[in-house]
């Protein structure tokens, strides 16, 4: 394999863990790559560190896949590792929505793999990927043969144009053509081929897999609810009321069709509201709320999550009922984010004594690795309102 040298920095980043390297003036070899070429990192030593796909033109010029220098790139056998990994979700017949790839974490850099229902798509995430496109769908269709598989590019260098779907094999696309997809026994409409809002998040299962046995008797509030997949799970888990807060009719319509389509209606309300004048002006107390925003928004008075973060959890942590428990969600993959500090800091502003509760890392499927803290999809931080 061709080489890759770095800096002393990036060979130290590479040596604790992290996968990827970005290009500084003492990278030496780009010129001589292409998008998905197998790489051995060198420093300037010539050490040999690791072996990594190239994306020379990418603000993350290699993705490391292996530890071992002049490992083979086998795309095929690292999407085989990554099923067998994950066979105890295969064969559960309460949930067919899960990761089946998570990227660096599963040998594959750049690509993410995620199920729904009968239909698995293939996220490319970064132009070293797009290589092994092919191998990595043909494997899937010998694993599940009657399964459709979509590819679906999100790239950095295509993120300005729309999201554009493709089916691998078979007929065409229909991207308003929703899919049942099931997460404990809770059925969702999906909309798979439409973009990047499928209609559930499933790095999140760990979470309401963690709250349903909590929810018996609860009220619970959901802000930026999007679909309502967590009321609607702690519905059907015995939460007596749901509220989903959302500024978007179309995913709260979803939401409302869902509470329909699992006979959850009766004890599921959705209110299309900034999540911040909701909290301002409701008076209702609630034994649960759930609140995990958009990192930014659209438009120049959208939420910011850094400057608006902290107003949403102290007016949050006033609405708890004594006893009750706030689970607060950050998306981890820009800048990091201090969230205990900001629910600490909400809960003094509230003048709410509150106590940390232990919260779950996400799930199996999901896997984090040692030293790249951007593998980890989101920060949780839950604490419990005192009595």
């Amino acid at each position: 394999m061709k080489t890759l040298q770095v800096s002393r920095t990036t060979a130290r980043f590479i040596a604790n863990g992290h996968p990827w390297v970005r290009p500084d003036r003492f990278t030496r070899g780009l010129e001589q790559l292409r998008a998905g070429d197998p790489v051995v990192l060198v420093d300037e030593r010539g050490t040999r560190l690791a072996s990594a796909l190239a994306a020379p033109q990418d603000e993350i010029c290699a993705r490391v896949y292996h530890r071992s220098p002049d490992y083979a790139f086998d795309p095929a056998a690292a999407l085989r590792r990554a099923w067998k990994r994950r066979e105890g979700l295969h064969s559960d017949p309460e949930t067919d929505c899960y990761r089946v790839v998570h990227g660096e974490a599963d040998f594959l850099p750049g690509l993410r793999v995620e199920r729904y229902g009968s239909i698995f798509v293939v996220l490319v995430l970064a132009a070293c990927a797009a290589p092994a496109v092919g191998a990595v769908c043909e494997t899937l269709l010998e694993l599940q043969p009657q399964a459709k598989v979509v590819v679906r590019e999100h790239r950095d260098d295509l993120r300005r144009e729309e999201v554009v779907s493709r089916q691998w094999s078979g007929g065409a696309l229909e991207p308003d053509a929703v899919v049942i997809g099931r997460e404990f026994g809770v059925r969702y409409p999906l909309l798979p081929f439409a973009g990047l809002a499928t209609g559930i998040y499933v790095d999140q299962r760990a979470t309401r897999a963690w709250l349903r046995p909590q929810a018996a008797g609860k009220r619970v509030v959901n802000l930026f609810a999007y679909t309502g997949a967590f009321s609607l799970s702690l519905l059907a888990a015995g939460a007596v009321s749901g509220v989903d807060v959302d500024l978007a009719a179309p995913a709260l319509a979803r939401a409302r069709e869902a509470a329909e389509l699992n006979g959850l209606d009766g004890r599921h309300r959705v209110v299309q509201q900034d999540c911040r004048g909701y909290l301002a002006a409701s008076q209702d107390q609630a034994d649960l709320i759930i609140c995990d925003p958009p990192t930014a928004a659209q438009g120049g008075d959208g939420w910011v999550l850094r400057r608006d973060y902290g107003e949403v959890l102290r007016l949050a942590i006033a609405r708890l009922a004594p006893g009750g428990l706030l689970v607060a969600c950050c998306n981890t993959m820009g800048r990091p984010f201090p969230l205990h500090d900001a629910v600490s800091s909400a809960a003094t502003a509230a003048g709410v004594e509150v106590a940390d509760v232990a919260a779950p890392d996400p799930a199996a499927d999901i896997p984090i690795s040692r030293g790249f803290p951007e593998g980890r999809p989101y920060r949780l931080v839950a604490v419990r309102r005192a009595q």
